[in-house]
């Protein structure tokens, strides 16, 4: 099955999918990028929320 990276909107397969605490399957190249504004803790949580 294939899902999109909600920051690059990339379409990625299982394998190149990272789960975040938040609960969304980040494409593994953004991944380090979504940790600053993820809804969970990050430190513009705030952009995260509104991204829900």
């Amino acid at each position: 099955m294939q899902t999109r990276c909600p920051l690059c909107r990339r379409s990625m397969s299982r394998d190149e999918q990272h789960w975040c605490r938040c609960g969304k399957p980040i494409d593994s190249r953004c991944y380090d990028a979504h940790g600053d504004w993820c809804a969970v803790g990050g430190v513009d949580a705030a952009v995260g929320a509104l991204e829900r």
